[in-house]
This record gives C-alpha cells, structure tokens and sequence, in this order.
C-alpha cells in the first residue's frame, strides 16, 4: 500500500466517525408520515429564514458537506490506484 492510500484510508475513516456522530446527533424530524405532512404545513418565508444559524441548522449543513465528502472519498478509494 502507498503512502497516499494509507493517508486517505485515515481521513476516510475520520470522516465516517464524523457523519456517524452527525446523523446520531440529529433531532429525526419528519421521519414518520405524521411528521412528514406536518412538520412543513406551517414553515413560510419568515419561520425559516432565521433559522440558518441555530444549531440545529449547522448540524445539517455539516452533515450535507460531510456525505459529499464521504461519496467522493469512497469514490477515489474504490479506483484501481494503477494495480
């Protein structure tokens, strides 16, 4: 194994540790049907627009970037790396 694949075989696994805590941590809204028809009836312009800087927010978005970084990563570790 070279040294690049080793490196990133470490971030990779640093990455998974980190979206695994995200997903854990999050709050599971909407993840049954109630929550599904009621959760967005009453969001309008002005009930989520100050939302994009709770915690709860930067969770999410924290958990977007790091799932594009985990696809991408899994990406360029499953390449032949030349062998």
């Amino acid at each position: 194994m070279s040294g690049i694949r080793i490196a990133v075989t470490i971030i990779y696994l640093i990455v998974c540790a980190i979206l695994g805590f995200l997903v854990f941590r999050g709050k599971g809204e909407g993840a049954d049907l109630t929550g599904a028809v009621s959760t967005r009836v009453n969001d309008t312009y002005f009930t989520t627009h100050g939302k994009k800087h709770t915690e709860d927010a930067v969770r999410e978005r924290a958990t977007v970037i790091f799932s594009i970084i985990f696809l991408a990563m899994s990406i360029i570790l499953n390449m032949g790396w030349g062998y």
